[in-house]
């Protein structure tokens, strides 16, 4: 996040952990410093190229059954989606948000039902900085043996 919450964003939070089917006290809307020196070096220095943020953002929420995991994904994706709806379901890098924190990993940024917003996946957690990561993957693991949803590809040739 780069700038504080717009009231859109704040109508979504509240409409979304009020809602009458939702009772789970294991849910939060975490916030974390995320400024200062950490925006000191340049974007393009690391893998992580959020670089202009104030605070990261992360909705979280915990339950015990796995019969309650299609409703609790759905909350989730909700509440991510409409928090986002101004950029198509994802924090899009710009004047407000600064795109995703590869340390929470999330395979429906890559998925066009939830992103819609229509930049692929790794801008939103890479920004200009894939292309070179690729570079480094085709060198260290150029079988992409290691690899899950949103790994990185080896680059071709």
């Amino acid at each position: 996040m780069q700038k504080n919450f717009t009231d859109a964003q704040i109508a979504a939070v509240y409409r979304h952990m009020t809602r009458s089917d939702f009772h789970n006290p294991d849910t939060m809307l975490v916030l974390f410093s995320f400024g200062g020196q950490v925006n000191a070096v340049a974007p393009h220095a690391t893998a992580n190229a959020q670089r202009g943020s104030v605070f990261k953002m992360c909705f979280q929420t915990f339950w015990a059954d796995s019969a309650d995991d299609a409703f609790y994904v759905g909350w989730a994706r909700d509440i991510y989606e409409d928090f986002f709806a101004s950029t198509g379901g994802v924090p899009v890098p710009g004047e407000s948000f600064d795109g995703c924190y590869i340390n929470y990993p999330d395979n429906d940024v890559a998925d066009t039902r939830h992103n819609r917003s229509g930049v692929p996946w790794h801008t939103l957690y890479y920004k200009d900085n894939y292309a070179r990561l690729r570079q480094v993957k085709r060198r260290f693991d150029p079988t992409n043996f290691f690899r899950h949803a949103l790994s990185i590809e080896p680059a071709g040739g």
